[in-house]
């Protein structure tokens, strides 16, 4: 019989995260993942806004001291955040996914117990899911946490650029920039899986970079070395993918569709491309291309074909204007354009919680 303690944190992750409702799978991995004082902490904890351990204590009616002690803990252990000004320390619940399970893999290690989250994690991400009852509709598509940004200067020169599509104006404005191993190709490495794309290209901003190096889960690097990791990245073929905010995001990851949970449904299980493609396309200028089929082989989405006449052609219902195949194209051929259906990212993170969770309210899921 679940602990109802277990219950009441997965009803919390569904809500404010991608949860897979109740489940075996997902009740083993946050018993693993929390013990039961712990659970009852992140409970009590805000998933919005950071607050400080003395609020939290009096909500449960326990010592302060204990509370912030036991914060800072679990804070170093990657089930919640933590953010601190001067002497001043708050707190809030993350989500499970994306949230804790990336920090649980951001340092690398490879130890017995990296490898059990691993199995943990992987069995709750492969947990059945209801399927609709005849008749009845499958849920609609909501607001995605990630989105792709395109490669710098991949964009067609014609065009107005959106200043939330540019992945150079966030590091530039960015007070503090980590890098992180990529916590996706690491857990998969774990699980004997994996890929040969580069691991140390995850970069992080701001508070959240803060937090990523105060408790350990990266380090520290100037915007020279993160703008080196984007072109490195863009060179391997990766798609940079961002949090899905405009006035300021949190990390910028390059991600593989091998490894990537969210960049593989859409490719391989016909997930909802337009809910996490940037807002542009690639094209095809059919007078400069030569057929090398350089962009087929560098496509991760698998959006690109060579014709009978041997020029690129484009399925925008797979394209998720990444970019990856404007970089190499030796004849300048490809392009990045405009979509006509632009869609402007939720302003801030709590924006972006808000309305996953009406989205999710409104189709009876949350």
């Amino acid at each position: 019989m679940t602990n109802p303690l277990y219950a009441n944190l997965a009803d919390l992750f569904n809500r404010i995260g991608f949860g897979s409702g109740q489940s075996p799978e997902l009740y083993a991995l946050l018993e693993s993942l929390f013990n039961q004082e712990e659970a009852r902490v992140a409970l009590a904890l805000s998933p919005f806004s950071p607050e400080p351990p003395a609020q939290v204590a009096q909500r449960l009616s326990m010592d302060p001291v204990h509370i912030a002690a036991l914060l800072d803990k679990m804070a170093d252990k990657g089930l919640i955040y933590a953010s601190q000004r001067g002497q001043d320390k708050r707190y809030k619940t993350i989500q499970l996914v994306p949230g804790i399970f990336e920090l649980q893999f951001m340092k690398g290690e490879v130890t017995e117990r990296a490898k059990e989250l691993a199995r943990l994690f992987d069995a709750y991400f492969h947990a059945p899911r209801p399927e609709p009852a005849p008749g009845e509709a499958a849920a609609p598509p909501r607001v995605s946490f990630a989105r792709v940004i395109p490669i710098q200067k991949t964009v067609s020169s014609e065009i107005e650029i959106f200043p939330y599509e540019e992945a150079a104006r966030y590091i530039d404005a960015a007070d503090t920039i980590t890098v992180s191993t990529c916590y996706c190709r690491h857990e998969q490495r774990l699980l004997d899986h994996g890929c040969g794309f580069p691991d140390d290209v995850c970069l992080q901003l701001g508070p959240f970079a803060r937090f990523v190096r105060d408790r350990g889960f990266g380090r520290e690097i100037s915007r020279e070395e993160a703008h080196k990791v984007m072109r490195r990245s863009a060179e391997a073929g990766l798609i940079a993918t961002s949090s899905n905010t405009s006035d300021r995001i949190d990390f910028i990851c390059n991600c593989c569709t091998c490894c990537c949970a969210i960049l593989r449904n859409v490719k391989e299980r016909g997930g909802y491309v337009r809910g996490v493609a940037s807002n542009y396309a690639a094209e095809v200028d059919e007078a400069s291309c030569i057929g090398c089929g350089e962009c087929v082989e560098r496509c991760q989405m698998e959006a690109i074909t060579l014709t009978d006449d041997e020029i690129a052609e484009i399925d925008t219902a797979r394209c998720v204007g990444c970019g990856v195949c404007v970089v190499t194209c030796g004849s300048e051929a490809v392009s990045l354009k405009s979509r006509e259906d632009v869609v402007q990212p939720p302003r801030s993170f709590q924006e972006l919680i808000e309305r996953q969770a009406a989205e999710k309210q409104r189709s009876g899921r949350g």
